[in-house]
């Protein structure tokens, strides 16, 4: 694996896909995705430590009341029934979504180049949704894989949410190029066989 640094995100051309990241390249969902695990939790009399969830903010929501119970014990509420009420709530909260600028316009570029464009999210089906409904975005993405479209357990750091969309875009992993905000999600880009940028970082990986 090699890494450059660049204060400037590549545009992506010279590659036939660009597949984004949706939580934190795309919109700046940190403190509603936060706000909605912490308010389907307090319902049932538990309350989220900001200091144990930023750490693993990048991590699907079920698979960190997963690492929950393992660490603190079964929850008061099967985990299932925590997590669509957290979506419920993190839907509700979509039009309070803002888009970072920078990484949308790369996107809206390349749409107008008429390069091929995905969502690969460790967030759900209709949280993203909602949120591209709500920002506008969904005219740029038709392609959209999420958490929900994988094996559970399977989310980021898995290369399972990048590979499939490249299968849906049809387009080989190592033509794509993935813009990213969270090391889970760079491992996971990298696992897939493709070029990553790290927005957080500045660092391209390949």
């Amino acid at each position: 694996m090699t890494a450059t640094s660049d204060s400037t995100p590549p545009d992506g051309t010279g590659y036939d896909a660009l597949i984004f990241d949706w939580d934190g390249t795309l919109v700046d969902s940190r403190q509603v995705c936060f706000d909605g695990l912490a308010r389907a939790l307090d319902d049932v009399g538990v309350v989220l430590d900001p200091a144990w969830y930023w750490p693993r903010e990048a991590i699907a929501s079920p698979d960190l009341l997963v690492q929950w119970e393992l660490e603190f014990g079964e929850l008061p509420e099967p985990a299932d029934e925590i997590i669509v009420r957290c979506r419920t709530y993190v839907m509700a909260a979509a039009p309070s979504l803002v888009v970072i600028d920078e990484n949308v316009q790369i996107a809206r570029a390349a749409h107008a180049r008429g390069q091929r464009l995905a969502i690969g999210s460790n967030a759900s089906t209709n949280t993203v949704a909602a949120g591209l409904g709500a920002t506008g975005l969904d005219r740029l993405f038709r392609t959209v894989v999420t958490w929900s479209d994988v094996p559970a357990g399977r989310g980021k750091p898995a290369p399972d949410i990048y590979l499939l969309a490249a299968r849906q875009l049809d387009v080989p992993p190592g033509r794509c190029l993935v813009y990213e905000d969270a090391d889970a999600g760079v491992a996971a880009a990298l696992a897939a066989g493709m070029h990553v940028f790290n927005v957080r970082t500045r660092q391209l990986h390949s």
